[in-house]
């Protein structure tokens, strides 16, 4: 196994940010969700600690692409659960789907990394 350069620091960010504007998204516009201001609060909070860990990590370019994924992770994660809890919404299987497949990947590139190999 290949030792990874993928900052964790920025996946955990990444996916409360995708939580969090979900969550927030659902508030505003599902009748069914009562409303709160926890996430907007962790969506502040979430994203200016990432935009500190972005600048003081500007040369971290292997967490990039897994930063994207752990975002959109949190985004359908948090459209599946509110799938699961109000089943009168519709269908939750694209976004599981979707949320199973990032994982997956994001999982892979946990594990082994890029392979660079010498010419």
């Amino acid at each position: 196994m290949q030792d990874s350069n993928i900052s964790v620091k920025w996946l955990i960010h990444a996916f409360l940010i995708g939580l969090s504007i979900n969550a927030c998204f659902s508030i505003l516009t599902i009748s069914q969700i009562t409303f709160s201001l926890f996430p907007f609060f962790t969506l502040y909070f979430a994203t200016s600690r990432f935009y500190q860990l972005y600048i003081s990590e500007a040369d971290n370019e292997a967490s990039v692409r897994p930063a994207w994924a752990a975002f959109f992770i949190g985004l359908f994660s948090y459209a599946a659960f509110i799938g699961a809890l109000h089943p009168e919404l519709g269908s939750n299987f694209i976004s599981i789907t979707i949320t199973l497949i990032l994982a997956i990947w994001l999982m892979y590139k946990m594990m082994f990394g890029d392979k660079h190999y010498p010419a």
